[in-house]
């Protein structure tokens, strides 16, 4: 068919979603499509570490009809070679790469200055690159909507002699025009670097996830967020899973407000509440030396949703993370009015919040017949003091545990006793 055929543009699918097992007939098929490479329009390979080294062996032709390229390794990493397409595809929009890296990042990227979507996940240690070696690149792709950057280890390759990640001195800024969604995972230092290099006007969805580490510094994604002119959070959802736990802020409406995902990989709770502890301190900037405008990050967010990826709390979870913790996540949204809390963080959370002095309060009720008078000294204590709604979410057999409902009215009842009464009121989690 391809010698018989006119010289129409190939479309070549090898990919996970065509085949999932590779056979010979297939190998020797597209090594002998391969030899038409000039032709080709898009390149879909998945396959395992020995084929991929086949097949990109065989593609040291130029490309340049070539738009779209996915390769993708479905076994252990692998790096292409530097020949890898003569390095050069002037013509591509679209280049996927999933456990497959590049030797270097020229000279392919040096003639892609046409992409549009740059997705390059799974890096290797091998394979690692400098922020000023992707920046030298990267400025000069005027189009460029998408990237994604993900890899796999916090250390680079053995003998690495890049730069340092964020030198001292004026760090020289380029302007990606055209860029709405960067995707990130990996150590904080390298995306702080990043995000200390560029200027993204009309960015809309930012997602990071950064690898655990005890102390987490994130002032350049701080400023990067506070500089976005239409970011106006109003709601918050900081979830927790097995392996990770995240923040999601978003505005009222989606299209008024970039989407900000921030998540951590750790397993253990207390690390992951610590973790959102450093990141909502860090984007409401409570520390020492805040200013009005960097305090505003989170003061605006008038609901906070504490989620759980699970249907219970797992045993050795339990009591794991100090109530001083739980109470500094939610310090600094003191303007939200609602607060929506998974079941299984109920007890825990209540027993964080609750006043100690919630006993002498009810002493004082049963003199005076109401509420008592908050003194300034519990006023300052109090957490999420604007807070007038709570909701608890149930898992899908919407039968609350005991525990959750005892928890919910024994809050109600402490803020009541504090003067602050709330609304309260179960709910099937989404």
């Amino acid at each position: 068919m391809i010698n018989h055929f006119p010289l129409y543009p190939l479309i070549l699918d090898y990919g996970p979603r065509i085949l999932k097992t590779w056979m010979i007939e297939d190998q020797q098929h597209l090594l002998f499509a391969l030899q038409h490479l000039s032709r080709a329009k898009e390149i879909m390979l998945s396959a395992s570490q020995s084929i991929l080294a086949e097949m990109t062996a065989a593609m040291v032709e130029a490309a340049p009809r070539l738009e779209h390229l996915t390769l993708h390794s479905q076994s252990t990493e692998f790096v292409l070679p530097r020949s890898f397409l003569n390095g050069d595809a002037p013509q591509l929009r679209d280049l996927i790469l999933t456990g497959v890296s590049l030797a270097r990042l020229d000279p392919l990227l040096s003639s892609a200055t046409f992409l549009v979507s740059l997705v390059l996940e799974r890096i290797p240690s091998a394979a690692y690159f400098s922020p000023t070696s992707l920046m030298a690149h990267i400025q000069s792709m005027p189009h460029l909507q998408k990237l994604s950057l993900g890899f796999l280890s916090t250390i680079p390759r053995p003998g690495f002699r890049g730069e340092p990640f964020l030198p001292r001195g004026q760090i020289a800024r380029v302007t990606l025009p055209a860029l709405t969604q960067l995707v990130y995972q990996g150590a904080s230092a390298y995306i702080e670097a990043l995000l200390a290099r560029v200027e993204t006007p009309l960015i809309q969805d930012i997602d990071i996830t950064l690898f655990n580490q005890l102390t987490l510094r994130i002032p350049q994604i701080r400023a990067f967020i506070r500089n976005l002119e239409t970011f106006r959070p109003t709601r918050t959802r900081i979830g927790f899973a097995k392996t990770s736990a995240h923040l999601i802020v978003s505005g009222q409406r989606p299209s008024e407000s970039p989407d900000i995902s921030l998540a951590v990989s750790c397993a253990r709770l207390d690390f992951q509440v610590s973790a959102m502890v450093q990141i909502c301190g860090s984007l409401s900037d409570t520390g020492v030396g805040a200013d009005a405008d960097t305090a505003a990050l989170l003061l605006s967010v008038e609901e906070v949703t504490l989620g759980f990826h699970q249907t219970s709390l797992p045993e050795e979870w339990r009591d794991e993370v100090e109530p001083a913790l739980w109470r500094a996540l939610l310090t600094p949204f003191r303007q939200a009015r609602a607060l929506r809390l998974h079941e299984a963080l109920a007890a825990d959370f209540v027993r964080a919040l609750c006043p100690d002095r919630s006993q002498d309060a009810a002493d004082a009720d049963a003199d005076v017949g109401g509420p008592a008078l908050v003194s300034e000294e519990l006023e300052q204590e109090l957490i999420l003091p604007e807070l007038r709604h709570t909701v608890v979410l149930l898992n899908d057999d919407g039968v609350p545990p005991i525990s959750a409902a005892v928890a919910l009215d024994r809050f109600c009842g402490a803020r009541y006793r504090v003067g602050r009464p709330l609304t309260a009121k179960l709910e099937i989690s989404p």
